[in-house]
């Protein structure tokens, strides 16, 4: 907080003088601001207040408790989104919007409980070998199954060969057994004087 940018003078006197006049409704502004992860439930859901001040804090504490209820855990995948939805139907408003990030200063003891040691790449290194010993065997299965894939287009192009010279084969029989048939009628009835 001790970082956060003053409030003008200005908006001081106006605030103040909302709050003088004790009509509640009077300070609200319906518009109002949806705080979410995308694909989530919405984090926040918070209404200003006529030249108030909003202060959001712990976002990031309040998003890790609702993904723990939710079973996942890790970094949003798509940050997060602020939506600022405008209630009033006969006028619009303007909103001013500042940002400030809070960053890990000051908290060196979490830092250094972070930082990778040896012990921590042993694990890695073997999940690592693990993942190299797969990959090879994929690539020989991959290499296996080409040269199956080889030997079984050369068995089928042998076996295209020989049906094609069997059926050529048949074709010169079959004309063969024709002439011959041909050949032994006529010289019969040649000798049986039919002809």
């Amino acid at each position: 907080m001790k970082a956060l940018p003053q409030v003008s003078k200005e908006i001081h006197e106006l605030i103040a003088k909302k709050k003088a006049s004790g009509n509640e409704e009077n300070s609200k502004s319906n518009v109002y601001l949806k705080l979410s992860v995308p694909k989530r439930p919405v984090l926040r859901h918070q209404m200003f207040m006529w030249y108030s001040p909003a202060v959001i804090m712990n976002v990031v504490k309040a998003s890790q408790r609702q993904q723990k209820k939710g079973g996942s855990v890790g970094a949003p995948p798509g940050g997060y989104t602020a939506c600022f939805e405008n209630k009033n139907s006969d006028r619009g408003v303007r909103v001013l919007f500042d940002v400030v990030l809070m960053s890990d200063v000051g908290q060196e003891d979490e830092l250094q409980n972070k930082i990778i040691k040896k012990e921590h790449l042993t694990p890695l290194e073997t999940n690592f070998q693990a993942g190299i010993q797969s990959a090879n065997t994929i690539l020989n299965e991959m290499k296996y199954m080409e040269q199956r894939e080889a030997r079984m287009r050369h068995t089928a192009e042998s076996t295209n060969a020989k049906i094609r010279l069997f059926s050529y084969v048949s074709v010169v029989v079959l004309l063969g057994v024709t002439w011959l048939q041909r050949t032994y009628l006529r010289n019969y009835f040649t000798k049986k004087k039919l002809m």
